[in-house]
């Protein structure tokens, strides 16, 4: 069950990542182009068209998939953990 949380946490990391932030900053200077040109002009939309991701956008998706799946994994084994038992009982003979 480890794997299956770490594995979500890995592709929510990808899509806040890869997906939203690019969205709001493409807004963001959408909006800022709109504000120099005093509202004037036209936003053009042609067909969307899907090209192949270069090697360098794969490994960073992956990257990021890797970095959170991990960071999820250690944290869920870090607290399932027993705590250490005292080194210093010893136990009479």
């Amino acid at each position: 069950m480890n794997y299956v949380k770490s594995a979500l946490v890995g592709l929510a990391a990808v899509l806040l990542i890869c997906g939203v932030l690019p969205l709001l900053v493409t807004i963001v200077e959408v909006f800022i182009f709109f504000v120099k040109h005093r509202g004037e002009g036209g936003i053009a939309i042609g067909p969307l068209r899907w090209y192949a991701p270069s090697l360098a956008e794969w490994l960073f998706v992956f990257a990021v998939f890797g970095i959170a799946f991990l960071w999820e994994l250690r944290r869920l084994t870090k607290r399932s953990l027993p705590p250490p038992s005292n080194p210093t009982n010893v136990r009479d003979s």
